[in-house]
């Protein structure tokens, strides 16, 4: 509805003092009929653009629906094609319908310069611009969703869904700033504080940085456990004393679905900057104690077959290692150990909790004695109180009891010494004569001769016994391997299983094979010396070596008695010795 323009004399005395405008030219009296054309002809006009935009919306959901119909069909063969049609359904079609009106408005205006026409096309363009910044960030799950569908095991943790899922976060993010910026440059209020913000941009990054410096540091260490590989979507950790499967990673958080149900929610940075158990991170397979306090009477060979029996009969165990070994002793009683592996943490926990209860079972039932119990054994001790005289009395008759021991001692050694005089033989003043002392040094020598020709004999026929047997190792290895009483626990923990000795390489560390290759040569230079005496003191090289011995020392040993080997010197000494003894 128009104004009519106030008469000239209204404008006149309106105006200030002193000053005269010229009167406006009088405008012609509006026209009702006219009016009542141009509210048709708007109404009209805005039925028109309605009916446009809805047909063009319209028509982009029909074609969307179509376009979707054949990608479906296609998906069948390809994966990611279906993934990329399973992403677009809502956010596609919700874009589709803002372009067809953004279409439709575009062709039924027919005159731009009208005052609504820009910002209803300003409020479009903005609709459409966040319309299709939706549909690219739901486009960028097609990725994770491919990297899901390809892993072998589902249920096992995998680097690239983990790469994949904080991928998706980052690129969903740079698109959400990307069409914010967007968005607010089609404001021309925007663009020049946007100019004035690029200016200053090293003082307002400054300040950001150090207002968002919790959430920058989030989103590094978010990026950090993505490519880092330290852990990984469905992986089994140990966080804040709470154990759980990682759920989902972002960029700033992490989900942590507990045992029981519940979610733990942590900051990305807890998992860079923090110690956290990851159970998963290699191999889900793992090693599990359980201790029973027993009495020291408890049979630890009858309680290794059982272990073994109840091993045997749960399919929990995967037979990797079993050990029982005591590994504290106290007065009270001692704690045996038993060491048990499974394929992951949850048959560990169901075979740790089978062991306890049953073996519990198994000592009431078979070895009661040998349930722990305290012992309480007072030594009665009975104190007699003697009168003043009787202790004198007991003092005395012990002075008298030690005094006649030591007589006693006296007369015995006494008689003993006189008996060894009496039985002694009498001998020369000068000595005793030389034929005899010759004589008595060929004997003892003769004496030594056999005893080390005994000797000798014996150590060839245990050298020869030695060799028939097999090694000691072999033959233990074979009855082990055949005894019907062998069992599958062992006493030891770090060897007798290749298992167990895996373990022990690692106790051992890396250094072992250095001094293994050090200890090499040693150990063949001992080996050299070992056969070099050997040879020496074998019988063939004492007989190779006795010819050039001195007369001192024994003859050969073979084909001729000591008696035979004399020199005839020491015969004729011999008779005559035994002619001088007869004499005599």
């Amino acid at each position: 509805m128009t104004k009519l323009p106030l008469p000239a004399f209204a404008i006149s005395s309106l105006l200030p003092q002193g000053r005269t405008d010229p009167a406006p030219p009088p405008s012609p009296s509006p026209n009702p009929s006219n009016g009542v054309e141009a509210v048709i002809e708007t109404s009209i006009d805005v039925v028109a653009i309605v009916a446009a935009c809805a047909v063009g919306a319209l028509a982009m959901l029909i074609l969307s629906q179509v376009l979707g119909f054949f990608l479906r069909r296609i998906g069948r063969l390809h994966p990611f094609i279906k993934y990329f049609e399973r992403r677009s359904r809502i956010s596609g079609g919700f874009a589709s319908a803002i372009l067809g009106i953004n279409f439709g408005w575009l062709w039924s205006v027919s005159d731009p310069a009208s005052d609504w026409y820009g910002p209803i096309s300003h409020g479009l363009l903005i609709a459409a611009i966040a319309a299709i910044t939706w549909w690219l960030m739901s486009l960028c799950a097609v990725l994770e969703d491919l990297t899901r569908a390809r892993r072998e095991d589902p249920k096992k943790p995998n680097r690239l869904v983990t790469q994949a899922q904080v991928l998706h976060r980052v690129l969903q993010v740079f698109l959400a700033v990307t069409g914010i910026i967007i968005i607010a440059l089609t404001f021309p209020q925007a663009r020049t504080a946007m100019g004035s913000i690029l200016a200053s941009a090293g003082l307002i990054s400054l300040i950001a940085g150090i207002a968002a410096q919790g959430v920058l540091a989030n989103m590094f260490a978010g990026l950090q456990i993505a490519f880092s590989d330290s852990i990984r979507v469905g992986d089994l950790v140990v966080v804040e004393k709470e154990m759980g499967n990682i759920e989902e990673i972002t960029l700033t958080y992490v989900v942590v679905l507990l045992w029981d149900g519940r979610r733990l929610i942590l900051p990305s940075k807890k998992f860079t900057e923090d110690v956290f158990e990851n159970w998963t991170k290699r191999d889900s397979k793992l090693l599990g104690t359980v201790e029973i306090h027993a009495d020291w009477r408890l049979p630890m060979a009858s309680l290794r077959t059982e272990v073994d029996r109840l091993l045997n009969d749960t399919d929990l165990w995967d037979g990797r290692t079993a050990s029982v070994q005591v590994t504290q002793s106290s007065p009270e009683g001692m704690v045996v150990r038993l060491v048990v592996s499974a394929p992951n943490s949850g048959d560990l926990w169901d075979l740790r909790c089978y062991m306890r209860e049953h073996l519990i079972d198994w000592i009431q039932s078979e070895t009661p004695y040998a349930l722990p119990r305290q012992r309480l054994e007072p030594e009665e001790i009975e104190t007699v109180r003697l009168p003043l005289d009787e202790i004198d009395l007991d003092r005395q008759l012990r002075h008298s009891v030690i005094a006649e021991a030591h007589q006693e001692n006296a007369r015995r050694r006494e008689k003993a010494v006189s008996a060894s005089e009496a039985s002694a033989t009498s001998t020369n003043p000068y000595g005793e004569p030389i034929l005899d002392q010759y004589a008595r040094k060929l004997m003892d020598r003769r004496r030594s001769w056999r005893e080390k020709v005994q000797e000798l004999d014996s150590q060839e026929a245990q050298h020869d016994v030695a060799g028939t047997l097999p090694s000691g190792r072999d033959s233990l290895a074979d009855t082990k391997l055949l005894s019907t009483t062998a069992t599958i626990s062992s006493d030891r923990f770090y060897s007798g299983s290749p298992d167990a000795d895996a373990r022990r390489e690692k106790v051992v560390g890396p250094k072992r094979e250095a001094e293994d290759a050090a200890a090499e040569p040693e150990n063949d230079s001992a080996k050299e010396d070992s056969t070099k005496a050997t040879k020496e003191n074998s019988p063939k090289a004492n007989q190779e070596e006795s010819p050039k011995a001195p007369a001192n020392d024994f003859p050969q040993t073979t084909g001729k008695t000591p008696s035979d080997s004399l020199p005839e010197e020491d015969a004729k000494t011999k008779s005559d010795s035994t002619n001088s003894e007869a004499a005599s």
